[in-house]
Formats: structure tokens, sequence, C-alpha cells
């Protein structure tokens, strides 16, 4: 028995090949919402074409505070403690393999869940390494510990699976040809979607990640940085539900909507959002997926982190920004010179291989 056991916006974005390809060949599988994203994912599911979960461990709420996220994740590791319990509520006394994946605290929950169980565990993107505990935090920590103790490591590039070599883990490595996430912006950007923006040569700008949102001096450069860019080109900024809280929290939103030549959008469907990254001249932003995104699609992007645990783009249309304006100055003088062609992207498929796998060794 295959299941998969996700809890936020992204690892369902990135793991729906997978559960798209196991659907259309008739494969049961086990859908477990860990509930980290759940408001989101609802409508999520639906648009990527995916079954409801089977189990669900949530609140009905989005984590998008501290104080809910603490109380999330004590009633999971509450609820892990009973080994009975998990086997028959969240792994329907079915053994076999549970697919995990990234880098989230929904990874670690999940591998900690299904470790208790015993069942055998599968990490997909495994071996992305920034090098540093603190540059991205928790991710980087939770990467080591979910590549220390899975059983199956699918390595999304080359780069990926000598890491993997050279921390010992290369006998349990699996090589496919790229993140599942290629998938993923291909059939969205296959969708017709009406943006209702009348906006060209924009700048696309998003940031969530909590080194920089909970910093009042991060979020101020990111403010001085919308404004500058402003002055050039039109900017469109998509603001994740935590980044409001924490703009509203250091007296900065209002400074925001002020701004000329700005406008302001909630968090979009994946397909809007690959479309909103297609169209606009460059995106400013914190991710790593959309850092992989804007590569498949050969748009220029500002990474605003001093590290990066991918390589996608690096030299190429991807700029470590390191949240000085100095080096975003120098993006943005640079920046027509980044884009680069698609490089035949569309047509890879790393969701077949991961399944042609766990049925060679009996998984699927």
């Amino acid at each position: 028995m295959i299941h998969v056991a996700i809890g936020t916006k992204a690892q369902f974005i990135k793991m729906a090949p997978i559960m798209v390809a196991l659907q259309e060949k008739g494969i049961e599988f086990n859908l477990i919402d860990l509930g980290q994203h759940s408001m989101i994912t609802r409508n999520l599911r639906e648009e990527l074409g995916l079954k409801s979960p089977d189990v669900t461990l949530s609140s009905g709420k989005n984590v998008a505070r501290i104080g809910q996220g603490i109380r999330w994740l004590s009633g999971l590791l509450i609820k892990g403690l009973s080994r009975n319990w998990l086997k028959q509520h969240v792994f329907l006394n079915r053994p076999g393999v549970c697919l995990i994946h990234g880098d989230t605290v929904s990874t670690l929950i999940a591998l900690c869940l299904a470790k208790r169980a015993g069942l055998t565990v599968a990490h997909v993107e495994a071996g992305l390494r920034s090098f540093n505990i603190l540059e991205p935090f928790p991710e980087e920590l939770v990467r080591l510990l979910a590549m220390r103790f899975a059983d199956i490591l699918f390595a999304p590039s080359a780069w990926a699976r000598d890491n993997l070599a050279t921390m010992g883990y290369g006998r349990k490595t699996v090589l496919i040809s790229s993140n599942t996430s290629v998938e993923t912006v291909f059939s969205s950007l296959s969708k017709a979607v009406d943006l209702g923006l009348g906006l060209k040569n924009y700048a696309l700008v998003t940031v969530h990640r909590m080194e920089n949102i909970f910093s009042r001096q991060r979020l101020e450069f990111v403010l001085a940085l919308i404004e500058r860019i402003a002055r050039d080109i039109p900017v469109v900024f998509v603001q994740h539900p935590p980044t409001v809280n924490q703009m509203v929290k250091f007296g900065l939103q209002e400074r925001l909507e002020r701004l000329r030549n700005v406008t302001l959008s909630h968090i979009l469907s994946h397909a809007e959002f690959v479309h909103l990254l297609d169209l606009c001249e460059f995106v400013v932003t914190d991710g790593g997926s959309i850092q992989e995104e804007s590569y498949y699609l050969g748009k220029p992007c500002l990474l605003l982190r001093k590290k990066t645990e991918r390589m996608e783009g690096i030299g190429r249309n991807v700029v470590l920004g390191e949240c000085t304006l100095e080096a975003a100055e120098r993006f943005i003088r640079e920046y027509p010179h980044l884009s680069h062609a698609r490089e035949g992207f569309a047509g890879i498929r790393p969701s077949k291989e991961i399944i042609d796998h766990l049925n060679s060794i009996g998984m699927a």
C-alpha cells in the first residue's frame, strides 16, 4: 500500500503528479492530509485533480501564526504516541511505503508518524542542501533528519544525488530526472485563466519565509525594494496570510497600500500564479519552489536569501539577493540578460520514474 503524507500547499503541488499518475493507473493509495495549510489545500486539490484525503489530521484552519503552529504540532505529536492508533486510524492497517516530501514541519511529522507505525519511508526531493543550519531554518535541519531516517531517497538531480552519496546515503538513493514540480508547472500553464490585471511589463513579488517576515528589518527592506522597483515598472505583490499578519504587526501594511504603481494580490490558484509568473518581466521571491518554477519558465529571479538549497537557475536566471539594496540594484540593471529559453522541460515525467521504482520493489 502506498501512503502519501503531506500538509502544505507546496507539497500538494509537487506531489500532485505522483498522485494523479497513481489515480490514472488505478493504483490504490492513502492520502493523509496533515493539515498545515488545510484551508488552502481544499481548493488546490480540486484544481490539481486530486481525490479528497482518506485521512485528515487537521483543525480545519491554516497554520499562519506561531501559536496556531504550536497547537497543531503538539496535537499531531500526541496522536503519534500510540502506535496502534496510528496503524489503525492513519495508515488504515495497511503496511507498505509512506511517501513524504521536502523540508517542512509536515515532512518531519510525516516521517515520525510513518516510522512509529513501522512503514518504509520514501523521501521525495531528497539531497537538497544549503549547508547552513540557520539558512533556511528549520528546513535544513528537517532535510538532514528526513534523509537520515528515510529508507528510500528520491534525488531530483545529479547534484542532489552526489550530496547524498557524500553523506553516506548512496545505497538508498534513486536518481530521477527532475523535481516533480516541473510537471505541475506545465500542466498549470496549459490551463486557461483570466488574471484580470490589465498590466504589461510588470515585476512579480512574493515573500513568506520566516527569516524574512518575522524580521521588521527584512520586511522594511522588502517594502523599500518594492518602492524602488515601482519607480520603473508596475509591481504585483502576492501576499501570503502570514506576510500580511506581520506587515500589519509592524505597521507596514498601510504604507504598502498607499504605494503607487503597486497591485496587491491575495493567494492565487496555482494556475493563476504560474501564468502571472510566465507573463512578468522578473520575479522577486524568497521561495525555493518559485526559484524552480522561474527556472523552468526562463524568468529572471531575484532570490531574497543568503543561501539556497537548490541549484536550479543559479548562475543563469537566478541571483541570490542577500537582502541588500545594492544587490537588488545590480539585478534590476542586469535582469534583461538573465532570461533563458525553456529547454524541453514539458516532456519530463519524474512522477512515472518514482512509481516505476516503487513497482520494481513491490511497493506499488
